[in-house]
């Protein structure tokens, strides 16, 4: 299409919308707003319209009418005029499927900030066909944080098969429904929004982590208690910061202790190898660590001391062990806090 027929036609369609929802949404009574409901098109152009007309997609529209009526974010208006995003929709079948394991009977009746969530962390800003997509993190639409100094969630993406998965759980079944505004690709499962221990599944370097909770996690002391770790790193409802070492800081751990496998560890050992990664007063970005501007201290969850150099970007453990935060893989971003990957396993004072 000519280059100025496409602006003409964008132009038209956005002045177009303008009118529809500030000229028809908006009753006399001026304390009341019906939130905007894009009229069926024989030929749906926008990703709301496309949303709309399926079939298929009737459960992924139901809750972006609850978001676009009782939400924060106008969510089938901002879909429906020109702008460039990318919608990963769950057909029907597979929402169903999500809702019923969850024992969800109604979406009306969940929280509108959880569904709000759910349902952004579908979304990229930005139009990504699926040959575009490459390995690695981005950001969802979906916010956490307290209100003005909200973050974007972290999502993984995985070419590396050929295929596409996202957050290692959502496969794309049917790529590339284009829209005028963007592309929709849909995938077999809902996206769930990640906690701390799901980087550890998706991020390919990290993996060496989800092996070591498990295992430290099967330590028992005399009364048969164990650290429950992952219990902790899974919390929906913590604010924890943690300090992941990647799977070359778990190889050299190995190296350093003489062994081959994590398993000829005593499980408590590493227990306590994880509990030194783990901050659990707050939730802390590397931003609010440059800010302090100074070198200070973060007690880790068992109380051991970890000097934090947000000039360089280091972290010391009370064995004068140091760690390099590793670029790329710093503020990742789960529901219950931050990834910050390092390249050294910190460890605790050894026991007199």
């Amino acid at each position: 299409m000519n280059s100025k027929l496409k602006i003409l036609k964008y132009t038209c369609i956005a002045f177009m919308s303008f009118l529809l929802v500030f000229s028809c949404n908006i009753p006399e009574d001026p304390e009341f707003y019906e939130p905007f409901v894009p009229s069926e098109v024989e030929n749906p152009e926008t990703i709301s319209q496309i949303i709309i007309a399926r079939e298929d997609f009737s459960i992924m529209e139901s809750a972006m009418r609850l978001i676009e009526e009782s939400g924060s974010v106008k969510i089938i208006s901002e879909l429906n005029v020109p702008g460039s995003s990318t919608v990963f929709v769950p057909n029907d079948e597979v929402f169903q499927a999500w809702l019923d394991m969850n024992g969800i009977d109604d979406l009306a009746l969940l929280d509108i900030e959880l569904i709000e969530r759910v349902i952004l962390n579908h979304i990229l800003i930005g139009e990504f066909n699926s040959s575009n997509l490459v390995s690695g993190l981005t950001h969802s639409r979906a916010l956490v944080g307290e209100r003005g100094s909200e973050k974007n969630v972290s999502m993984y993406i995985d070419v590396s098969n050929g295929g596409v998965t996202v957050n290692a759980e959502a496969s794309v079944i049917t790529a590339d429904v284009e829209a005028n505004n963007g592309v929709i690709h849909v995938v077999d499962n809902v996206i769930e929004l990640p906690v701390l221990l799901d980087f550890s599944v998706m991020v390919p370097s990290l993996t060496t982590f989800y092996d070591a909770v498990q295992y430290a996690d099967t330590a028992r002391d005399a009364d048969g208690n164990g650290p429950n770790l992952m219990a902790k790193l899974i919390d929906s409802e913590a604010a924890l910061t943690l300090l992941m070492p990647n799977n070359d800081a778990f190889t050299d751990l190995l190296v350093e202790q003489g062994v081959s496998n994590l398993t000829d560890l005593d499980p408590w050992f590493v227990a306590d190898a994880i509990s030194t990664q783990l901050i659990n007063i707050a939730a802390i970005s590397s931003q609010e660590m440059v800010d302090i501007g100074r070198p200070f201290a973060l007690p880790a969850s068992n109380n051991e001391l970890l000097q934090i150099d947000p000039i360089n970007l280091t972290v010391t453990d009370p064995n004068n062990r140091t760690a390099n935060f590793i670029p790329g893989l710093i503020d990742i971003t789960a529901v219950n806090g931050f990834v910050h990957a390092i390249d050294k396993v910190l460890l605790p004072m050894p026991t007199p």
